[in-house]
């Protein structure tokens, strides 16, 4: 059974053939989704857009007239560039070019026909799971200045479970168990207070790398496998993560938040500028980030891929100056000595 919020998302199918639309239509209010609706008209395909308001475009690439690939940039021009809408494309073309064309664009997953009912639920709550993060987001961040005049214990018990059902949900996703975003967490800390860093500040580096992966809550498995490791199309996904992040987090009012938008845009940043999403290079890259690269990248190394202690400082030791800040890889060596 559908949550009650899922249940009532409203999601538009666009194609211009009425068959596909019926079949998605009739998955989908099969699953339990109760506000469906479809477009086989191109044309017509924005200004539905724009008296719906939907929480998920599925959309297909190939049309008569208006393609794809045309109603995703006025999609785009209707809800601006802040604002996090789900596109699912829909297409029977499987090529490269077109994949990337429209990630580029600005879509974030695809189905290809023809379609399996299986394929179709689990794609769309993927990406509605992603779709209410944002709104809730949002929500609590209009309302920051209510938060601000309530009692501070009740405002902390607040942020913290906010910050607990995030972290709980991207470690769903991830698969690993809830416990790589407190050890990335717990090491962050360590690290900043290595640094000097005041308590206040080495605090809130805690809490906002619990989120350091929130982008890749709108990851899609299914995509990713069917792409080889090496493809330009795997990259561009990948990088899409940050973008997530920045749009989740958008306009955040809490100084917890606001870090941990900072921490989950910028910690592929490298230290000589060949990261991403900005290509921000040395201290351009927000303090809190480069801490949070340095953890994440060592528990990657210990625990994820097996190494030993030494084997993953000698590693990390050998991209200073490269891929990190050499004072924050100095301050994980001096952790070390003393005991992690």
């Amino acid at each position: 059974m559908l949550e009650e919020t899922a249940k009532h998302a409203r999601i538009l199918v666009v194609d211009d053939e009425p068959q596909n639309v019926r079949y998605l239509i009739d998955v989908l209010e099969w699953a339990g989704y109760v506000q469906v609706e479809g477009v086989t008209d191109a044309a017509e395909a924005v200004d539905r857009f724009r008296g719906f308001r939907p929480d998920l475009v599925i959309l297909d690439l190939l049309m008569p007239g208006k393609d794809g690939f045309q109603i995703l940039g006025e999609i785009r021009e209707q809800i601006g560039e802040e604002e996090y809408l789900p596109v699912l494309i829909l297409t029977s073309d499987v090529s490269r070019e077109a994949r990337r064309k429209a990630l580029a664009a600005g879509a974030k997953d695809f189905l290809t026909k023809p379609m399996s009912p299986t394929e179709v639920r689990f794609r769309v709550a993927n990406l509605l799971e992603t779709r209410f993060l944002y709104l809730e987001c949002r929500s609590r961040g209009s309302s920051g200045d209510g938060l601000g005049r309530r009692r501070a214990g009740e405002a902390a018990d607040e942020q913290s479970e906010l910050l607990e059902r995030w972290a709980a949900t991207i470690e769903y996703r991830a698969g690993t168990g809830g416990q790589h975003a407190k050890r990335v967490s717990w090491l962050a800390a360590k690290l900043a207070d290595s640094l000097g860093i005041d308590g206040d500040e080495v605090e809130l580096i805690q809490r906002a790398a619990l989120l350091h992966d929130l982008g890749t809550v709108a990851n899609s498995d299914a995509l990713l496998d069917r792409l080889d490791s090496s493809s330009t199309d795997e990259h561009e996904a990948l990088r899409q993560h940050p973008e997530v992040a920045a749009k989740l987090l958008e306009g955040a009012h809490t100084a917890t938040l606001r870090r941990a938008r900072e921490v989950a845009v910028f910690h592929r940043e490298r230290w000589d500028g060949q990261g991403y999403p900005k290509g921000l290079a040395a201290e351009e890259i927000p303090q809190s980030a480069r801490i949070v690269a340095v953890a994440d990248h060592y528990d990657q190394l210990t625990f994820q891929q097996g190494r030993s202690r030494e084997q993953a400082l000698s590693s990390i030791e050998r991209e200073s100056g490269a891929r990190f800040d050499p004072e924050v890889v100095d301050a994980l060596l001096r952790a070390t000595m003393v005991q992690l």
